[in-house]
């Protein structure tokens, strides 16, 4: 009995089960109502990473402890949550505000107590949330991005330093981002503002509407969307740029760089291992004039979907700009219009990967193109039939000024379909990175339950497939006040000479630029604000705006020349 008795005590104590709620649900609406936020896994069935993750690195005290103040829940099989928290690898431990169900933070693969505690600082960083007495030693053993000394680095040029200062991350594993580090030497006589630097997983492409295999006639409630393919990356008098290379995104890192009147630029930063590769690299770019004898010539020709010329259609290269000759400040975007035969040439392009966009009313088309040196290149293009809205604008180029004649002014045109919706004017082109835009459009029907039940009303009763505007990013004031916007304006497109016919408009700076917040809406109409905020209205040929642009101190005026709305039963 008594050695019974000591075979029971010799035993370990019963380890206390995870604290699961039954349900994603039930986790949800626990969370809401105690204010806290989600720890989810997503598991799979039978999966030996899966279980060791719940028996070993989950139970241990550390873990439980940092978890402790969060809602757990365990799914399996749930693809429409895989969607939701974006991936599919199992297992993987989701960080998730119940109230948005945006996820904060994410971390996939099997782990062992140590990283899964990195993973879990991490995550309470990006959540606002304390970090516990276990996960503060942790905390003390990893790398830690010191932003202001990064940043003194890259104002002083120091290269060495800088990579001195990111050098231990190579020993973190946990570590969130990888560090590209370069040096870029400009041409005589060209300021860094006129180069752009773009690093990221896509460059050229980005995100197509259309992927998912909805019908391309219709993208019917499709919101504008933030395309976070690639980033822009400003270049400082220094010449020294630090790119965060985010790790869960890509181990590849693509580089773009253009400037006008210059010869393309683009690498791939590869972070493999051994250390330090696998976390951080160092590269040199020498921006260069483009040479005669290597200057490329595009031509080709426009169809419409039926196969016939398109006429009259525009045809851009993306972030390739035209200048004259020794003068780089007379840059202006690539566009040319097609013939009647449908024809259109570009005389001098650098060679290299470009981006070719056409389009025409009622249809749109994008196709990469491998320019080689010295030759005329040929592409046909053939446009896809969509529903497209036609622009025609005048940009002030120079900060601030509300004059639409003389130095500064630059015209463009567009046809845009929903599916292209977020435009920045200085470019022509639509958004490819995670920055605000100028414009967007949306299509009936619109499933948006934060528009004015006036609004809802009156788009129920559009017919599917109505292009409306559905202006989302802004610029306002620290009191919410929109900076940034349309103004309907009453005069004729030609006869608008400056932003506003009165008093000018207040020479104000912004302090928050994001997506429309209720305080800003707020604002806008308690003080009748200048700018209108406008979202859910139908897009009419011949309406005419004022605007200032969302990331830029430039103001703008813009006219709808053409709505064409194609469907189905019209192709």
């Amino acid at each position: 009995m008594i050695a019974g008795n000591a075979a029971v005590a010799a035993q370990p104590p019963k380890a206390e089960p995870l604290p699961w709620q039954p349900d994603y649900a039930a986790a949800v609406a626990k969370a809401q109502a105690q204010h806290q936020h989600m720890v989810v896994l997503l598991a799979a069935p039978n999966s030996d990473a899966c279980r060791r993750l719940e028996t070993e690195a989950l139970t241990a005290a550390l873990i439980r402890e940092g978890l402790a103040d969060m809602v757990w829940v365990r799914v399996v099989g749930d693809a429409d949550l895989e969607r939701q928290l974006g991936t599919k690898e199992h297992p993987t431990l989701a960080f998730v505000n119940p109230f948005t169900g945006g996820v904060l933070h994410r971390t996939s693969g099997e782990k062992t107590v140590e990283l899964l505690a990195r993973e879990i600082v991490h995550a309470r960083r990006a959540i606002g949330l304390d970090l516990t007495a276990g996960l503060k030693e942790v905390a003390a053993r990893m790398f830690s991005f010191d932003g202001e000394r990064a940043e003194k680095f890259v104002e002083a040029g120091d290269a060495k330093g800088l990579l001195a200062l990111l050098a231990p991350s190579a020993k973190d594993d946990s570590r969130q981002a990888n560090y590209l580090v370069a040096t870029i030497s400009l041409p005589a006589g060209m300021e860094p503002d006129q180069v752009r630097f773009l690093a990221g997983t896509d460059c050229l492409v980005g995100s197509d509407a259309t992927a998912d295999g909805t019908d391309p006639t219709i993208v019917a409630a499709r919101l504008p969307e933030l395309v976070e393919s690639c980033t822009e990356h400003g270049i400082p008098e220094s010449g020294l740029v630090l790119v965060p290379c985010e790790r869960a995104a890509a181990a590849e890192v693509v580089v773009r760089i253009t400037a006008p009147g210059c010869r393309l630029i683009s690498d791939t930063i590869r972070f493999v291992a051994p250390a330090p590769e696998a976390a951080l690299q160092m590269r040199h770019y020498d921006l260069r004039p483009l040479a005669d004898a290597d200057a490329s010539q595009l031509s080709g020709r426009v169809r419409k979907p039926d196969g016939g010329p398109a006429a009259a259609a525009i045809v851009r290269i993306e972030d390739w700009y035209e200048t004259a000759r020794g003068d780089a400040t007379t840059a202006v975007p690539a566009v040319v219009r097609t013939d009647a035969d449908g024809r259109f040439t570009f005389p001098r392009v650098s060679p290299g990967r470009w981006l070719v966009r056409a389009e025409s009313p009622g249809g749109e088309c994008e196709q990469v193109i491998d320019l080689a040196p010295g030759k005329d290149n040929a592409c046909d293009l053939t446009l896809r039939a969509v529903t497209t809205v036609g622009l025609r604008w005048t940009l002030q180029t120079r900060e601030l000024s509300q004059d639409f004649a003389g130095p500064g002014a630059q015209t463009g045109e567009a046809f845009f379909s929903v599916s292209s919706s977020r435009i920045t004017l200085a470019r022509g082109m639509r958004l490819r990175m995670s920055e605000a835009c100028d414009l967007m459009l949306a299509q009936t029907p619109l499933d948006d339950d934060s528009l004015p039940a006036k609004t809802r009303q009156a788009l129920a009763a559009l017919p599917a497939g109505i292009p409306v505007w559905y202006l989302v990013d802004t610029a306002y004031t620290a009191e919410f006040l929109p900076l940034s916007g349309l103004h309907r304006d009453p005069r004729p497109f030609a006869l608008i000479n400056t932003v506003s016919a009165g008093d000018p408009l207040p020479d104000q700076e912004w302090e928050i630029i994001g997506p429309i917040l209720p305080q800003a809406l707020d604002a806008a109409r308690e003080r009748e604000n200048y700018f209108e905020l406008v979202r859910g209205e139908p897009v009419r040929s011949g309406d005419v705006f004022t605007l200032r642009c969302t990331m830029r101190n430039c103001f703008a005026k813009l006219e709808v020349t053409d709505v064409t709305i194609v469907t189905p039963e019209s192709r």
